[in-house]
This record gives structure tokens, C-alpha cells and sequence, in this order.
């Protein structure tokens, strides 16, 4: 299975607009979502505690007395770690994705042939 990073770039995302990609894969699974931040905020929790906090210690302890370049350093990684996540939701949920894209197309002609049959019965 092959693994892609830009939404453009899945067969399951394409012909969409960038909106319609973005309400798809952000607004549709909630539920995967939702546990994707549940994720996402235990390893931004444990990652600055564990990771980023030591090894600014280590290397430039003046930067975390600096609250503006230390802010940025932990908004950045949070940024990093979401792009992540959306990239890896991305990927998992292409099989749903697919389903539906496929419910959207038939709801599409569902709506046009019932338009077809109204306006052939005036």
C-alpha cells in the first residue's frame, strides 16, 4: 500500500477541490479525529516533557528563560506533530475514504435523475 503525504497526491482525493479534500478528511470521521487528538496531545504532553525540555537543557539553557523563542520552539514542534497526524489519518483512512466518495457519487445521481424525473413528469 502505498503511503503519500500530500492530499493531492491520494487516488481517493482526487478530482476534489482543496475545500472539499479539507472538509473530507477533517470534517467527516470524527471519531478518528477525535482520537487522533487524544493522541496527538499525549505526545506533544510527553515529547516536550521527555524530549524537548531536555534537550534544551542540555544544549541552550538560556533559550527556555527567553519566552518568546521558547514559545515558537513549542508552537512549531506542535504544528510539526499535527502535520503528522493529519498526514497519518490521511493514509489510514483512504479505505473510508473511498466508501465515501462512493456514497457522495451516488447521492449525486440519486439528485440528478430525481431532477431528471421531475422535470419530464411538468
Amino acid at each position: 500500500m502505498s503511503f503519500y503525504i500530500r492530499p493531492d497526491d491520494v487516488p481517493e482525493l482526487q478530482g476534489l477541490t482543496r475545500w472539499d479534500q479539507r472538509v473530507l478528511l477533517r470534517g467527516t470521521f470524527i471519531k478518528e479525529r477525535a482520537m487522533s487528538t487524544v493522541f496527538l496531545l499525549l505526545a506533544v504532553l510527553g515529547s516536550v516533557q521527555f524530549a524537548i525540555n531536555p534537550l534544551i537543557d542540555r544544549f541552550a539553557p538560556q533559550i527556555r528563560a527567553e519566552n518568546m523563542i521558547y514559545a515558537g520552539i513549542l508552537v512549531a514542534w506542535l504544528l510539526f506533530l499535527m502535520w503528522v497526524r493529519d498526514v497519518a489519518m490521511m493514509n489510514i483512512l483512504r479505505p473510508k475514504i473511498a466508501v465515501k466518495r462512493a456514497e457522495m457519487k451516488a447521492a449525486e445521481v440519486a439528485k440528478l435523475e430525481a431532477e431528471r424525473a421531475q422535470a419530464s413528469a411538468e
